[in-house]
């Protein structure tokens, strides 16, 4: 687009086309501020979508991290509780890696 039309000039033009007085020119200027305009509600529109998606997964992925965080420190509860002072790295590991899995209640909550 090597010229910029202005949201001012495309509602004159739209004035001057209800008399039906529009040059060839100013025609094809109204129907490129029109395309301009599209091209812009389009783009903020895939944002808004990617923008959405983001959001969505970054929710998802902090539930997730969420639930790891509460089995390790259920664990070192368990752990202490039982009179143990050490949990083991691999077992930690194990529980920041395996799948997450829900019992019906939570997948609804989700």
């Amino acid at each position: 687009m090597a010229d910029h039309i202005t949201t001012e000039q495309i509602l004159n033009l739209a004035d001057r086309a209800e008399t039906g007085r529009l040059s060839t020119a100013e025609a094809d200027r109204l129907r490129r501020g029109i395309r301009q305009l599209d091209d812009r509600h389009r783009a903020t529109e895939a944002a808004r979508r990617s923008t959405a998606l983001r959001l969505r997964y970054a929710r998802t992925h902090g539930r997730d991290d969420r639930h790891r965080m509460d089995a390790v420190r259920a664990l070192v509860h368990s752990t202490r509780h039982r009179g143990g002072r050490t949990v083991l790295v691999t077992t930690l590991a194990a529980i920041l890696t395996a799948p997450i899995e829900m019992n019906e209640s939570q997948q609804e909550a989700a």
